[in-house]
């Protein structure tokens, strides 16, 4: 499993600008919506803010977990302990779900499907676009 803290910015652009300083390095291309960094000690998503124009969630920050096992038992083994998973959802990036931690703090997991994660966040989403 590996773990991706995400940062809600205004502007992806200046914030893997400012990042870069500190040291870290864009992976993932950026896309206006989305950057991926790394630094020798971790990494760090980039994520626009989900209304950019009021900043709503700007400043905030998310866990993204990647798990090396499939969504589906690992969201069983959730549900059977009490807690709810939300369905299973597709994206252009993969598959993920969402729950709440017993303090209530939604984080995202993700299927580790390396595949994808070769292909540029752009490709992914003009494909996605395609009829």
């Amino acid at each position: 499993m590996r773990i991706t803290p995400i940062r809600y910015v205004r502007d992806i652009e200046k914030s893997n600008r400012f990042y870069a300083m500190l040291g870290l390095t864009e992976q993932a291309a950026t896309s206006g919506t989305w950057a991926e960094l790394h630094g020798e000690g971790g990494g760090l998503g980039l994520h626009i803010a989900a209304t950019p124009s009021t900043h709503l969630d700007a400043g905030a920050v998310s866990l993204q977990f990647t798990s090396d096992e499939k969504l589906e038992p690992l969201a069983e083994r959730l549900a059977a302990a009490g807690f709810e998973p939300s369905a299973i959802i597709d994206e252009t990036f993969g598959r993920y779900f969402t729950v709440a931690d017993p303090d209530g703090y939604v984080l995202q997991v993700n299927d580790a499907d390396e595949e994808l994660r070769n292909i540029s966040y752009e490709t992914l989403e003009s494909a996605a676009l395609k009829p």
